[in-house]
């Protein structure tokens, strides 16, 4: 699991990156087309908005397991850190109930629309929608690795100068 984990970070973060970077190509692509060779690349929004929906569901389990989604914890970190526990274990379990709501009816529609395709890419409508069961499952992963059995990742706030949560 040691080198595991690593391994899939840099996976993650390489697509991130390598999506980021598409988007960025294709919509200099598009202007340039557009203002310059006075035409349109016709499939360059639906790639473009398709690369954010997966870049979003593979990024969204990282951002979870570095502590960077916006969370109101004032009245928790108040508390005993035996209750305050309780509660983020608590918070835990009704997360992973509702990722297991989404991933249930997520694959559903995913399913039901396997037979249909993007109108510009002609890929089956299947690809982008279960985008939102594998996001749901990677942050199932996070929350159960790192508020369920305390498996942390700081790598990501190490390695922007913040400190560590005690």
């Amino acid at each position: 699991m040691s080198k595991l984990w690593p391994a899939y970070l840099a996976a993650v973060e390489t697509f991130c990156v390598a999506g980021i970077t598409l988007i960025l190509i294709v919509s200099g692509l598009q202007v340039f087309a557009r203002y310059v060779l006075e035409s349109s690349l016709f499939w360059s929004e639906e790639l473009m908005r398709y690369t954010m929906l997966w870049i979003v569901a593979l990024g969204a389990g990282v951002s979870y397991g570095r502590r960077q989604f916006l969370g109101m914890r004032m009245l928790i970190e108040a508390l005993s850190p035996g209750i305050r526990r309780i509660c983020d274990f608590a918070g835990a379990i009704l997360i992973l109930i509702f990722l297991g709501f989404v991933i249930f009816y997520g694959f559903k529609l995913s399913w039901g629309t396997r037979m249909q395709t993007a109108v510009a890419l002609g890929v089956s409508m299947f690809w982008i929608h279960v985008s939102v069961v594998v996001a749901a499952a990677l942050v199932a992963l996070h929350v159960v690795l790192r508020d369920v059995f305390g498996v942390a990742d700081d790598r990501g706030a190490e390695a922007h100068g913040m400190e560590r949560e005690a």
